[in-house]
């Protein structure tokens, strides 16, 4: 590696920068200038707006139902509030009269009083205040008029008292103060800690995809890559010099943007704090977050840069940045969410991390042992990251990419529902019916609505897409009669493989720790006593073994074999742990996808990743009715408590039944449906 190479290319490309324009201006003039605008702006044009509508005539109509006394003295009160002016009554009151009125903006309230009587035979005056919410001068009357009427009852309440000669003082039974012993510094922290995260995040992102997107995306467009390619630079020294150039970049934007917050929420609490208080923010604690945000930084770098190589011109490459922003912004508004602390197991997903750890740093509650998790987990995904952008720009046929991706056609002459893009595209319309139709029937009658999830929304969709594609069901699916020994091994092979999925989400509850409505809800799946054994085995064990290993192993995964057989294994069961929609379950279930797509490419049958999956789910249902009858097992499935040494012989098991397993099948090799 030559630095001296990388540090020219380094430069070039940010000279290159600096010399346009719009970098120059959406980079570094816009963070200095756009804050203080937006901010100190906008927060004096909202006082202005806030003092002119205190300022405004209220027009109010009030019908008395009454005419007592107290009914006016209400009228009086009211009268009286500032800005408010009373309608003159009319002989004929008509409700909707005034309430289209209201909604006219002709008036701001309609308020009627009336009288009842309380238990105890006391008279009780009713007063409705109409108005609407969505109209800042109507709800305004209604804060105001509430306010007033407070004051009132509390008159009444003392007049009635002195009637009877008991003391007002009798009321307060309870008197409750309340002292918040936070400064001023770490309330100021904890307002800004919510959302300075999410606007970080976001600013940095889109700082580095702007740059990103045009340093090889770009050049392939304006058709000057080829020119750098052939310079004495070999290609990790100009990935290297680009990545550099992206992060040194977005660290200026970054930056810029912290300098100018700082500035503007200075000015904008002062103001609201008064001069005469000595208010600071803590530039500590911005300092922290500008050093911590360099490895956040330099992943988002490597991201961007790995998009930008595989796009074929800066349009596709800001498509693939746009889920990217998206997910980015989702993620990072934990910060507003309650109830989120910062631990072990967030500290290892990225941006949700950075999020809570920036809230952390501004209530200075953060602690060193997650922010190094943080740093470290952040700049181990930044290598990886270097090095599939490598990996991209070595490769010729992704770094000149020119062929559009094929569309999604099946029909015809030219079909092909088993393309990767078509298999993906079936996959998302199943999980989305899952999520919207098969939640909703489930939530009604559980049983019900799963009996009806697998065979309406996951069965029959897959065998009507082959059937209506004229597509040889039985060769497709490998539905082939297979040595009875594989159904002997696979069911030797089932308590080892649920031990090992047990002690795995054990381990995840140790992390990620499950609500107790949770593991309540999957014990009622797995143990429901309103329904017979037999119905709950057929509904929990034995449709999902035949329904979903007709779609996975069945379908989906020859849309992956002429990727390779073990990269079609993995796909097909990570897409199996997302069709779950449970993020306490993915891993466990993933593993479980992966080893019966194993099954199915070595047996070459699918009768017997259907036959695992059956075992798998009913097992599990006679080990939660009856595992506590067994003697060494006791009580270790009913209540979750498997003990962790049990994966040591669960793994032997399992290593010892695959050697078994490749035995039997040494002279079987399965065929990928399409030639």
């Amino acid at each position: 590696m030559n630095l001296n190479k990388i540090f020219t290319i380094y430069k070039k490309e940010l000279l290159d920068l600096i010399r346009d324009r719009r970098t120059v201006i959406t980079s570094f003039v816009l963070p200095v200038i756009l804050y203080p605008l937006i901010m100190i702006g906008f927060s004096s044009m909202m006082m202005r707006q806030e003092t002119k509508l205190e300022q405004e005539t209220l027009v109010v109509y009030i019908h008395d139902n009454l005419e007592t006394e107290n009914s006016n003295m209400i009228q009086s009160e009211i009268a009286e509030l500032e800005t408010f002016q009373i309608m003159n009554k009319v002989p004929n009151y008509l409700r909707d009269t005034y309430i289209d009125l209201i909604n006219e903006k002709s008036i701001q309230g309609l308020i009627e009083i009336s009288d009842s009587l309380s238990s105890s035979g006391y008279q009780v005056i009713d007063i409705t205040v109409f108005y609407d919410e969505t109209k800042e001068k109507s709800k305004l009357t209604y804060r105001k008029v509430k306010d007033k009427l407070y004051e009132i009852e509390d008159k009444l309440i003392s007049e009635r008292l002195t009637r009877i000669k008991i003391n007002k003082e009798i009321l307060n039974a309870v008197n409750i103060n309340n002292e918040n012993i936070a400064p001023p510094e770490q309330m100021v922290g904890f307002a800004l800690g919510k959302f300075l995260p999410y606007l970080l995040i976001i600013l940095t992102i889109s700082g580095a995809s702007v740059v990103a997107s045009d340093l090889i995306a770009g050049e392939k467009e304006r058709g000057t890559l080829e020119t750098i390619l052939v310079s004495g630079a070999k290609r990790f020294e100009l990935v290297l010099g680009k990545y550099l150039t992206i992060i040194t970049i977005s660290i200026i934007t970054v930056l810029l943007n912290l300098f100018s917050m700082y500035i503007s929420f200075q000015h904008i609490f002062k103001q609201a704090a008064g001069e005469d208080l000595n208010f600071q923010l803590p530039i500590t604690n911005f300092v922290i977050i500008l050093l911590i945000m360099i490895p956040l930084i330099t992943l988002f770098s490597a991201l961007l840069l790995s998009l930008s190589t595989f796009s074929r011109n800066t349009k596709e490459a800001h498509s693939y940045q746009m889920p990217i922003m998206f997910g980015a912004i989702m993620l990072s508004m934990v910060s507003f969410l309650p109830g989120f602390e910062l631990n072990f197991g967030f500290s290892l997903i990225p941006i949700v991390n950075y999020s809570l750890l920036i809230r952390n740093i501004m209530l200075n509650s953060f602690q060193l042992k997650y922010l190094f998790t943080i740093v470290g987990i952040t700049i181990l995904f930044d290598v990886v990251m270097v090095y599939i952008s490598i990996n991209l720009f070595n490769n010729e046929s992704v770094l000149f990419r020119t062929s559009d991706d094929k569309p999604l056609k099946f029909w015809g002459k030219n079909k092909n529902i088993f393309s990767p893009q078509f298999v993906t595209f079936f996959f998302i319309l199943v999980t989305l019916s899952l999520y919207y139709v098969g939640g909703s029937w489930q939530a009604k009658d559980l049983m019900q609505g799963l009996m009806r999830t697998e065979i309406i929304l996951i069965f029959f969709p897959t065998i009507l897409l082959l059937k209506i594609s004229k597509t040889n069901i039985k060769k497709t699916m490998n539905l082939k009669l297979n040595n009875p020994v594989n159904f002997l091994i696979i069911l030797l092979s089932t308590l080892p493989l649920i031990i090992i999925s047990g002690v795995l989400s054990q381990l995840i509850n140790m992390v990620y720790p499950v609500s107790e409505s949770y593991l309540e809800g999957l014990k009622n799946v797995i143990s429901n006593q309103d329904i017979s054994l037999w119905k709950n085995l057929l509904i929990v064990a034995l449709l999902p073994g035949i329904c979903e290993e007709v779609m996975f192993r069945g379908y989906i995964i020859n849309g992956f074999l002429k990727q390779g057989k073990w990269r079609a294994i993995i796909i097909t069961g990570v897409l199996f742990g997302i069709m779950h929609l449970d993020p306490f379950r993915f891993i466990p279930v993933t593993l479980l996808g992966i080893w019966m797509g194993y099954l199915l490419i070595r047996t070459r049958s699918l009768y017997i990743p259907i036959f695992a999956h059956i075992l798998n789910n009913g097992f599990a249902i006679l080990l939660a009715n009856f595992g506590d009858k067994i003697p060494f097992l006791g009580s270790s499935f009913t209540e979750g408590k498997i003990p962790f040494y049990y994966i040591l012989p669960a793994i032997v098991s399992i290593y010892y039944i695959i050697k078994w397993l490749e035995t039997t099948n040494s002279k079987v090799q399965i065929d990928q449906v399409l030639e």
